[in-house]
């Protein structure tokens, strides 16, 4: 299945690219300079838009953690200061004295009248100055009131009508706080309409409940909290309590529509983008009480602006692309014209005819440079058919001359083996041997059809090169052979390492004026067949022997480039490595190593396999 649909793309994508080969050179500028144009426009209008939106998301969180941090601390520090008002009054001696006595039989009308004006100045110096205390009470065990109003509602009928319906309610939540100040809530629909802030106050020798603290806070308290950050991102500013009732909010209608968005909210999100209903909500905890601080904005409130920048980058790519099809169409037509005009002379031109296909140049550019050299070409291509016949004959006749000329190797090689039979002859085997011999690498240098031979092979023209040699040097030249058995079938190039011998004698022993040892060796090492040529001549100073690596280490196009600015050019170590590299590979070749007056080394690596593969040789035996 999945070869049946690459297949099937692979078609397609072929059958599109044909396409674009046949249709015209217009319509390819025109198709190329239209991709140039709406591509990079599209992908800057996409990239602009999303990283304005981006910003804009992070501005906005960043400002909307801000203004919840300081909505935070002006809760926390007017919770914390209700919450020492409620322990102060819980401490008071008066509040304590009232409930304590509130069991005795002989409470009257003057000593409840005494009881409660003094708790009404307890409550007065309490509150003084907390316009955030609506009123407040305290109910004894037998549910006896004495209610402060800041409000100056002396009857305090609301937050006793509250404390009596919820008395049960309110008196568990404050038992289970322990000691400690909680709040309460009267809702309606879900929406707080009352908050209370509630402390038990208990008997200070055996811990018994004695009565009850009630606070009550005027809401209108919260929207001072929320007072001086009223801003288009905190416009939709929520308070909930921790069983999520609502205690205030700043937009109705918006509170109506995400309701349930803001009262689903996951703990661990402190800001995200809910995309289903389109907002962008943002929100923190209070440490005590566990109050949540939510703020949120539509999407489209807050990306009015990236909106109105990307209906101007629409535009903007319209505008952009309605100039440069103007532009892209005048020079389409502009290039098209000198091309049609070339291809006519060149559709119209033949032999008989090249003079009147000349084409008249109006530009310098490089349409211009083109018709000028065709007009050239012209010429040129005329001045050929004019001479054709008499340069053919006077190659021909070159040809001829150099074919005469020529001397038949094999000539020399029959030559030689008279030469050899004449000296067995006569009884001089020193002449028959030296003869038979140089045969025997003439033969090698001509080479046979086949282009491989063994290594064996090799070494065997090497010894007859050395037994040469030795007619000349005597016992001046030893040669060492250390052959791996394993590598005596591997076929190589033929006379690869004789010109390393040939080098090294001429090199290193011919300058030496001891005696030279030449040894050569031949081992596979991990997968690669390994020679090496080591002469203990006159060796190579380390400048040259690093130029000469480097030279060595030149890929083949590098190294015929540079051909043309060498003065000498070598055709012995360098022309075996080229050899090898061209035959086998770049990663193959020679390495040189050397230490001056000690010892030269050049090693040879090859793949150790044996290569049917034919190919193209420069045979030479000269340094």
């Amino acid at each position: 299945m999945w070869n049946k649909i690459t297949s099937e793309m692979f078609s397609k994508l072929m059958n599109a690219l044909q396409f674009y080969r046949n249709i015209s050179i217009k319509k390819k500028l025109l198709l190329v300079l239209y991709i140039q144009i709406l591509i990079p426009l599209v992908f800057i209008g996409f990239f602009s838009f999303k990283s304005s939106e981006e910003i804009i998301t992070n501005k906005s969180l960043s400002y909307s953690k801000d203004i919840l941090s300081l909505i935070e601390l002006r809760l926390q520090d007017t919770v914390r200061n209700l919450n020492i008002i409620s322990q102060d009054l819980s401490s008071d001696e008066s509040i304590y004295e009232a409930l304590m006595n509130d069991d005795s039989n002989n409470i009257n009308m003057l000593y409840s009248y005494e009881v409660g004006s003094k708790l009404n100045n307890v409550f007065l110096n309490a509150v003084m100055t907390r316009t955030e205390i609506q009123s407040m009470c305290i109910v004894t065990n037998k549910k006896r009131f004495f209610i402060y109003d800041n409000n100056n509602n002396s009857d305090g009928s609301n937050i006793k009508s509250i404390v009596l319906q919820k008395y049960t309610e309110i008196t568990k939540s404050a038992a289970q706080a322990n000691g400690k100040a909680v709040w309460f809530f009267n809702t309606k629909n879900g929406v707080v309409q009352n908050s209370y802030l509630v402390r038990m106050i208990y008997n200070r020798d055996n811990y018994k409940e004695i009565g009850l603290l009630v606070v009550e806070i005027n809401m209108e308290f919260f929207d001072f909290v929320l007072q001086g950050l009223e801003s288009e991102v905190m416009q939709n500013t929520t308070i909930l309590s921790s069983d999520n009732e609502i205690i205030i909010y700043k937009n109705k209608a918006a509170l109506d529509k995400f309701k349930k968005v803001i009262q689903d909210i996951p703990n661990e999100k402190n800001s995200f983008v809910d995309k289903k209903n389109n907002i962008f909500v943002a929100h923190t905890y209070l440490s005590e009480p566990r109050w949540r601080i939510v703020t949120y904005i539509p999407l489209n409130q807050l990306y009015s602006d990236v909106e109105t920048l990307r209906d101007r980058i629409i535009l903007l790519c319209m505008g952009s692309i309605l100039i440069l099809s103007v532009v892209s169409v005048f020079m389409s037509f502009d290039m098209i014209k000198p091309i049609n005009q070339l291809v006519k002379a060149m559709k119209g031109m033949n032999i008989d005819n090249i003079s009147d296909s000349y084409i008249e140049i109006e530009r310098r550019d490089e349409l211009g440079f083109l018709h000028k050299t065709f007009n050239n070409m012209a010429k040129e291509i005329d001045h050929l058919v004019t001479w054709i016949y008499r340069e053919q004959i006077t190659r021909k006749e070159a040809e001829l001359k150099a074919l005469q000329s020529q001397i038949n190797p094999h000539f020399l090689f029959n030559t030689l083996e008279s030469i050899n039979w004449m000296a067995q002859l006569n009884n001089v085997p020193e002449i028959s041997s030296t003869v038979s011999d140089l045969s025997t690498l003439l033969e090698a240098s001509i080479g046979r059809d086949d282009r491989l031979i063994t290594i064996e092979e090799e070494f065997m023209y090497i010894d007859k090169y050395i037994a040469l040699l030795k007619r000349r040097f005597e016992d001046r030249i030893t040669l060492n052979k250390e052959v791996d058995p394993k590598v005596l079938y591997i076929k190589i190039p033929r006379l690869l390492i004789q010109p390393l011998i040939e080098n090294a004698v001429y090199h290193g022993v011919e300058n030496s004026r001891g005696k030279g040892i030449i040894t050569l060796t031949a081992s596979i090492r991990e997968d690669l067949l390994i020679i090496e040529v080591i002469d203990n001549g006159n060796g190579i100073s380390t400048d040259e022997l690093v130029k000469l690596n480097k030279g060595l280490e030149m890929d083949n196009d590098t190294y015929f480039k540079s051909l043309s600015n060498k003065k000498n050019k070598s055709i012995g170590i360098d022309n075996v490595n080229r050899r090898i590299k061209l035959f086998y590979g770049e990663k193959y070749g020679i390495n040189l190593e050397s230490k001056l007056n000690i010892y030269t080394k050049v090693s040879v690596t090859l793949p150790a396999q044996s290569y049917k593969k034919e190919g193209f040789y420069v045979q030479s035996t000269n340094n």
